[in-house]
């Protein structure tokens, strides 16, 4: 009789194992799954709903470092498309801020002019520079619609420098920073197209 209640209480320890084996796998992948549905809204909220049907995050296109990405590191960009032709390039940028690096995400569209930039973090000092952050201000939405051949070189550069763009009041170095990176970024757009809009290698 001892040996069948122990028999017992290995089968059904057994099946409780198995059980709690199957939930946590079910929980891993639907974590899994929030975590990628957080990652493609917070990369892909630049692009206006409905603009594209495909699935960006999921074929990214690797990019070299680049100086004018400000990366020292590789990374990726990612295409948006719609019925197979190309809607908008996402792609990372960062700027030397004030107190550290700035890092970017501009929405390009395929003839070069910007559609959207935000920023995806950095540590300006708060109150001032990061007034950057959309949730603040609205002066990256200045640069909506602006691409390299609406503005000649001498134009990339705040008011403060005598160029086209307005400063946030107070933080100059910051300002000046993501001009400078949003002008390099559509710089590196312009020379790679190739890479960016077809996804072969430069």
């Amino acid at each position: 009789m001892k040996g069948r209640g122990l028999l017992l209480l290995a089968v059904l320890a057994g099946f409780g194992l198995i059980v709690l084996i199957a939930a946590s796998q079910l929980f891993a992948d639907r974590i899994e799954a929030e975590r990628q549905a957080a990652d493609e809204r917070a990369l892909l909220d630049l692009l206006p709903p409905g603009s594209y049907d495909n699935h960006p995050l999921a074929q990214p296109i690797a990019l070299p470092a680049h100086e004018l990405l400000g990366n020292p590191a590789p990374t990726q960009a990612w295409l948006a498309t719609r019925d197979g032709t190309p809607v908008a390039v996402l792609l990372p940028a960062t700027a030397k801020g004030y107190e550290g690096p700035i890092r970017l995400l501009l929405a390009i569209r395929p003839d070069g002019r910007l559609l959207a930039t935000k920023v995806l973090g950095h540590r300006e000092t708060p109150g001032i520079g990061d007034r950057i952050e959309p949730a603040r201000s609205h002066w990256l939405a200045l640069f909506s619609d602006v691409s390299l051949a609406g503005h000649p070189e001498a134009e990339w550069r705040v008011k403060a420098d005598k160029g086209e763009f307005d400063q946030i009041a107070g933080a100059t170095i910051t300002s000046r920073a993501v001009v400078s990176a949003i002008q390099h970024a559509l710089q590196f757009f312009d020379g790679h197209r190739a890479l960016l809009l077809g996804g072969t290698a430069p």
